[in-house]
């Protein structure tokens, strides 16, 4: 949601307290909340349909945050990354979730790393009422 929603203000406590996150190891989703600026110097819708999901990217300096949702319907995306500068390897750090846990909200967050260009495409599993979040900073 940071990335996609605009708000100079981004939140992560938004149905928990701060103290739940004393112990960092337990929320491997931690490091993309302390990555999100607050404002970003570009903005670009890359997919969508009203009411069934989205993906947006904004860029601040050279890295990007890419920002995916869907509705209740779990889905994977194609999202190519046309939008990232021609000729430069990225570092995409994405956060996604992993098999639903036994307990309402708790879906855990699973990471991974890989190097992207211009020309991929990334594919981007959701589960239902879920997202992907990915940071994609020049090598």
């Amino acid at each position: 949601m940071a990335a996609v929603y605009y708000q100079p203000l981004n939140f992560l406590y938004w149905y928990s307290t701060p103290s739940s996150y004393s112990t960092t190891a337990n929320w491997p989703g931690l490091s993309w909340f302390d990555a999100v600026p607050t404002t970003w110097d570009e903005s670009r819708t890359l997919t969508g349909a009203i009411g069934e999901y989205i993906a947006v990217a904004r860029r601040s300096g050279t890295t990007w945050f890419l920002g995916a949702m869907t509705n209740e319907t779990a889905r994977t995306l194609s999202v190519p990354l046309g939008f990232l500068d021609s000729g430069v390897s990225y570092t995409a750090t994405s956060y996604a979730d992993g098999a639903a846990g036994s307990t309402p909200r708790a879906t855990p967050t699973v990471v991974s790393t890989r190097t992207v260009t211009s020309s991929t495409t990334l594919s981007m599993a959701m589960t239902s009422a879920g997202g992907q979040a990915v940071i994609l900073k020049p090598s």
